[in-house]
């Protein structure tokens, strides 16, 4: 691979059978897993890609958890140049946060305990409404504990790494990489979404393309080097790519097999790894890395399924090149064009006449919800609702996905500040002549689903909604229940 190119060959040709990447893409498919893109690179070459629509090779996509690696390699280079050292107090650097109550395990706490997220809080330390994401590590009520005792993922603890990050180099975490990621191919408008306090979220915010977060794997796997030079030092990486902590009793998490500097410890490698099924997964034996991007946030163990299918793939990956497939490889280029799973159903019924335009007086509920209608016409179901007073309007298309959107606000930029109306698709079928099932996903740099369900049973509408998403859609979960009104 040549630097910021990528090169393409066989599956075959580099000891992959392409009916394994085929049977991956079918186990997913299977799942009715939402995946936006995969690639898989081995020897510095890729084997196979593919993309869903509206997701491209060329999109920024957002990485969640994956950030914290790249917050890690960023730690890695400020040692190297001599700034920072992994027994530094993460105190030391925020004296304004610390008070003469502050805990003394707060206190002892160091950059390695916070990289292999074994601080002294029980969990992450910010809460959604919070100002300032850095100073609640410090100032919070949770129960202390000694640091470097026990895993227990915390969010706030690459927060605040990247912050130190940011204070010694005097610029955001992207830009004072950006030499690093130049040198990688990495996208040089790569970006990362802001803490209300304006430091970068890098503990879950930076947006990549699908090739940036090979890019990215790609030196992780050869611990720091890319085209011949050792661009973070070969130590650090052997250190942050290699178990640090036990993770067997925690509850969070993908994999038991430990925990580096914000990478995760997987079945013969490591991985970087994002809610919703972001993973940068990387086996040095067989010097490959398998990329991901999904939005498995509404699936039971949609993350777990993913990187089980991907274990299956790379047990049948050889060590020398295979007799070429071309009928397999055919296959695998149409089906690398990946789709949104789409239920079972039928774009039409009978009662869609009979309830179209007709309004639903809802009974008294939580979410506010007053009143609903629904008009069908051409392909097309128009949601239209009172919520507090505000009338919004909603569209699903029938029988197929299109793009709309989201008709409320929320966090753009900077976490805080609700200036966006997400990019969505939507599809939705009828279950038999009284059920209307929708899906609803926000594809856009939050990344978010919404399920719903409308039975009409003579004069009365029954909708149950449910939702997954990290901190919004919160008034699209739970029942309505209301009557047809009649003129």
């Amino acid at each position: 691979m040549s630097e910021g190119d990528f090169s393409f060959a066989t599956p075959e040709s580099l000891g992959i059978p392409s009916g394994t990447i085929l049977d991956l893409l079918k186990d997913i498919r299977s799942h009715s897993i939402p995946l936006h893109s995969f690639l898989v690179m081995r020897h510095g070459y890729v084997a196979a890609e593919g993309y869903c629509a509206p997701f491209t090779q060329d999109r920024k996509h957002r990485m969640y958890s994956v950030s914290k690696s790249v917050v890690s390699v960023a730690v890695g280079m400020l040692i190297d140049e001599g700034r920072l050292s992994l027994d530094s107090r993460i105190a030391d650097f925020f004296p304004e946060y610390v008070a003469d109550d502050t805990s003394d395990y707060l206190r002892k706490a160091t950059i390695r305990h916070l990289l292999m997220m074994a601080t002294c809080n029980e969990h992450t330390a910010y809460h959604w409404n919070d100002q300032d994401f850095v100073r609640a590590f410090f100032q919070n009520s949770e129960t202390k504990h000694m640091p470097g005792a026990a895993f227990s993922y915390d969010t706030s603890a690459t927060v605040t790494l990247c912050a130190v990050v940011e204070k010694l180099a005097g610029k955001p975490l992207l830009e004072y990489m950006r030499p690093l990621l130049d040198k990688l191919g990495i996208s040089g408008d790569a970006w990362c979404i802001q803490t209300p306090e304006g430091r970068s979220w890098a503990g879950s915010g930076i947006l990549f393309t699908t090739r940036d977060l090979a890019r990215f794997a790609q030196l992780c796997l050869h611990m720091g080097e890319s085209n011949g030079k050792q661009l973070v030092s070969r130590n650090y990486m052997l250190q942050a790519t290699a178990e640090k902590i036990d993770n067997y009793v925690s509850d969070f998490g993908l994999a038991r097999c430990g925990y580096g500097y914000q990478f995760w410890m997987i079945k013969d490698g490591f991985a970087c790894c994002g809610m919703g099924g972001q993973f940068a997964l990387m086996y040095p034996g067989k010097d490959l890395v398998v990329v991901t991007t999904a939005d498995t946030q509404h699936i039971n163990a949609g993350d777990d399924f993913i990187r089980c299918c991907v274990e299956r793939m790379v047990e049948s990956v050889g060590d020398h090149p295979l007799p070429e497939n071309p009928a397999a490889q055919a296959e695998l280029t149409r089906q690398s064009v990946l789709s949104l799973p789409m239920r079972d159903g039928s774009a039409v019924s009978s009662m869609a006449e009979k309830i179209s335009g007709a309004r639903y007086m809802l009974e008294k509920n939580s979410l506010g919800y007053e009143w609903i209608t629904m008009s069908f016409s051409d392909g097309l179901c128009t949601m239209t609702y009172s919520k507090r007073g505000e009338v919004l309007t909603l569209p699903l298309f029938l029988g197929r996905y299109g793009e709309f959107l989201f008709p409320e606000k929320y966090p753009g930029k900077n976490i805080a500040v609700k200036d966006t109306n997400y990019r969505c698709v939507s599809a939705a079928v009828w279950r038999g002549e009284h059920t209307l099932i929708g899906d609803i996903y926000a594809v856009d740099d939050y990344l978010g689903s919404i399920r719903l369900q409308c039975t009409f049973m003579g004069d009365t509408l029954t909708m149950l909604m449910t939702a997954a998403a990290e901190n919004f859609f919160l008034d699209y979960r739970g029942f309505l229940s209301g009557r047809l009104v009649r003129e």
